[in-house]
């Protein structure tokens, strides 16, 4: 069923998806993991300026994209 979507029906999707857990973020629970990385990056802030949503979103989306070319 995924794999007959392009790539941008799967963003959509995933964007409704997204929308949906959120608006009901209160019934979901975290993995204990999270917590941990949370308080690690509390210890250790980065010394990079915060960026804002859509830059990093961007950034990710390079990421995730270098890392798919690179095999």
């Amino acid at each position: 069923m995924l794999s007959a979507l392009t790539p941008n029906e799967k963003i959509a999707a995933m964007d409704i998806l997204w929308r949906d857990l959120s608006a009901t973020s209160t019934q979901i629970v975290s993995p204990d993991w999270h917590g941990d990385v949370l308080a690690t990056r509390s210890q250790n802030p980065s010394s990079e300026p915060p960026l804002g949503l859509d830059a990093a979103f961007d950034d990710v989306r390079d990421r995730l994209d270098a890392r798919r070319t690179q095999g």
